[in-house]
């Protein structure tokens, strides 16, 4: 009887395991197309807004929703949308993140048919400089090595990889504002802070350090 028992543990250990197996292999390949599908390459290949002109850079900070913190309220995401010429509401969103495949952050580059999220907690906007495109926006994270991006060994590090972006901007002008060093202080100052929607409208911030990632070659 002991015998019998051990044998359909030891199988429902095993089936367990192969399950366990199957699931992460299943997910892991997911990631992989979930990343090839929004990468830049596909972006130039499948999208109509390729050389569309952005009018305005706009920073938002997403809530995470019950993902909660040490201090029990909800972390941040920061991206960065390309709001597009036009009536229609349309951008292209700019997104440095981990998926846990592993700790190389992925750009994702998509577009939207709208101009603000509904996750999007707060935001800031910055005018852009007349005829540019996202393409020209584009160009310039592959020119300055934006795509390579290590996340920290907590996953975090988008604020980071958001500052070093807009700084990218703000020095190859295509951001259409002349104090850029005030522009800087200011966002960075921004970026300094958690963001905390209470109730509908009323956000509160507290302190919070920025967690820095690495760039890679």
């Amino acid at each position: 009887m002991f015998g019998q028992s051990s044998n359909k543990s030891a199988g429902r250990s095993s089936s367990a395991r192969a399950s366990k197996s199957m699931y992460a292999a299943t997910t892991s390949a997911e990631k992989r197309a979930h990343r090839e599908a929004t990468s830049l390459e596909t972006f130039y290949r499948n999208s109509q807004n390729v050389y569309a002109e952005v009018v305005t850079v706009r920073v938002v900070v997403h809530t995470l929703g019950s993902a909660s913190t040490h201090d029990g309220r909800s972390g941040n995401h920061w991206s960065i949308f390309l709001i597009l010429a036009g009536e229609k509401p349309a951008s292209v969103r700019l997104n440095m993140n981990g998926d846990g495949l592993d700790y190389s952050g992925h750009l994702e580059v998509s577009d939207k048919t709208f101009r603000l999220t509904t996750s999007g907690i707060e935001y800031f906007d910055y005018p852009v400089v007349p005829r540019k495109t996202v393409d020209d926006f584009c160009r310039l994270l592959i020119s300055m090595g934006r795509l390579n991006y290590q996340m920290t060994g907590t996953g975090n590090g988008c604020r980071y990889w958001v500052w070093i972006v807009f700084n990218d901007m703000l020095r190859y002008q295509h951001i259409a504002l002349s104090d850029y060093s005030d522009v800087a202080n200011k966002f960075y100052q921004r970026l300094q802070l958690k963001y905390h929607q209470v109730r509908p409208q009323v956000v509160e911030t507290t302190q919070s350090e920025m967690e820095v990632g690495q760039f890679g070659s």
